[in-house]
C-alpha cells in the first residue's frame, strides 16, 4: 500500500521528535567510588596510637642529685657524744680526746662512716678560725680525736657531723640537723698577768654616766672570784665615747703603760627602762657591749654582747642586780676570751 506524502512525513517527524528527546535526556550517574570510601572511613572504628610509657620508678633512680645521694647515705643514721674532756687551760693539752659515736637505726654500729670535725683552732681580732678533721668510724661506730695544745682561749663548741659537701646549701642542712656537739672550753692563761678595766655607763634615758663606774666594779669583784689578779679599774669615758678602738688603745697606753697585760672596756646601757610589773615587782635588762685588747699591740682578744636581767621589788634595788647579772655573764666570757 501506498502511503501518502503527507502520512511519510507525519512519520519521519515523530522519530526525529522521539531521536532528540532520547539525547537530550540526562543519564542516569553512578555513585563515585572515593565518596563510598570516605562514608566506609568514617564509620570504620579509628585505630588508637600507640604510646611509650616512661617507668617514673626507673628515671628517677638514675637521676640522683648530690642532695639526694647524702640524705640516703645519712637516713639510717644517728650521731651522739661518747665523751669530752674538761675544759684547759690555753697552752696546756686537753686531758682526754673528744669522743663521737654513731649507730644505726636498728641499734648496731655504723662502722666505717666517715664524720667531719670542726673545732676552734685560732683567733684573729677576736674572730674564731675553725679547723676541720676528717675521721673514720671503727668497729664499734666511735672515733676519738684530741686536738693539739690550744694557743688561744675559747668558750665554743666541737660538732661532729657525716662527712659531705657541706658548701651545697642543701647539704649543709641535712648536716646541721644530723650533727652534734660537745663545749670547748680554754680558758685563758692572763688570769695573772694583770689588767684593766673600764666600763662606761649609760642611764635610762641614754646619757652616759661619768661620775661612775658601777658596772666596772661589779666585774672586777667578779673576775676577782674567778682567779684573776692585778687588776683594776681606771677611767676612759672620753676615749670609748669615741667609739674608736685606736683612741681607747692610745689613752689607756698613755695611763698604764706596760703595767697591764690586757684592757677590758665598753658601754652598759639599757635595753628598757626599769618597768613595774602587775605583781608591783620592777624589771631591767642591761646590756654590755665589751671589748678586751692586748695592750702588747693594741690587737682585739675578744668581744662580747650580753645581757643581765633581774626582777626586784624597788627600782633602785633592781638596777643593782641587773649590773651584778650582766657583770657576772661578762666575767664568764673574758675568763674563756681574753
Amino acid at each position: 500500500m501506498k502511503k501518502s506524502l503527507s502520512q511519510t512525513f507525519g512519520i519521519c517527524l515523530s522519530a526525529a521528535f522521539l531521536i532528540t528527546a532520547c539525547a537530550s535526556a540526562p543519564a542516569p550517574q553512578p555513585k563515585e567510588p572515593e565518596r563510598q570510601e570516605e562514608q566506609e572511613q568514617v564509620k570504620a572504628p579509628q585505630t588508637p596510637r600507640k604510646l611509650n610509657v616512661v617507668n617514673s620508678s626507673v628515671s628517677a633512680s638514675t637521676e640522683e642529685t648530690p642532695e639526694s645521694l647524702y640524705a640516703k647515705k645519712i637516713q639510717d643514721i644517728t650521731l651522739s657524744v661518747h665523751s669530752y674532756p674538761n675544759e684547759t687551760v690555753k697552752g696546756k693539752a686537753f686531758s682526754a680526746p673528744f669522743s663521737f659515736k654513731a649507730v644505726k637505726s636498728d641499734g648496731t654500729p655504723a662502722s666505717g662512716l666517715e664524720l667531719s670535725i670542726t673545732y676552734p683552732e685560732t683567733k684573729i681580732n677576736g674572730q674564731l678560725g675553725f679547723a676541720l678533721a676528717n675521721l673514720t668510724t671503727d668497729s664499734n661506730g666511735t672515733v676519738t680525736f684530741i686536738p693539739a695544745t690550744p694557743s688561744y682561749s675559747f668558750n665554743s663548741e666541737i660538732r661532729a657531723y657525716p662527712s659531705g659537701d657541706i658548701t651545697n646549701p642543701e647539704i649543709q642542712k641535712l648536716a646541721e640537723k644530723a650533727a652534734v656537739k660537745a663545749p670547748y672550753k680554754v680558758r685563758t692563761n692572763r688570769a695573772d698577768k694583770g689588767g684593766t678595766i673600764s666600763l662606761l655607763d649609760f642611764n635610762s634615758s641614754g646619757k652616759p654616766v661619768l661620775n661612775d663606774s658601777s658596772s666596772s666594779s661589779s666585774l672586777l669583784m667578779c673576775l676577782m672570784r674567778k682567779g684573776f689578779t692585778r687588776i683594776g679599774n681606771a677611767d676612759f669615758s672620753a676615749a670609748i665615747l669615741t667609739d674608736d678602738v685606736s683612741n681607747v688603745y692610745k689613752a689607756a697606753k698613755a695611763l698604764v703603760g706596760n703595767n697591764s697585760s690586757y684592757l677590758i672596756f665598753g658601754k652598759v646601757t639599757y635595753l628598757s627602762p626599769a618597768e613595774k610589773n602587775a605583781e608591783g615587782k620592777y624589771s631591767l635588762t642591761l646590756e654590755g657591749n665589751v671589748t678586751c685588747l692586748d695592750m702588747k699591740d693594741g690587737s682585739v682578744l675578744c668581744q662580747i654582747k650580753t645581757t643581765g636581767s633581774s626582777t626586784e621589788s624597788t627600782q633602785s634595788a633592781c638596777i643593782v642586780a641587773a649590773r651584778k647579772a650582766l657583770a657576772e655573764n661578762l666575767a664568764q666570757e673574758i675568763n674563756y676570751g681574753l
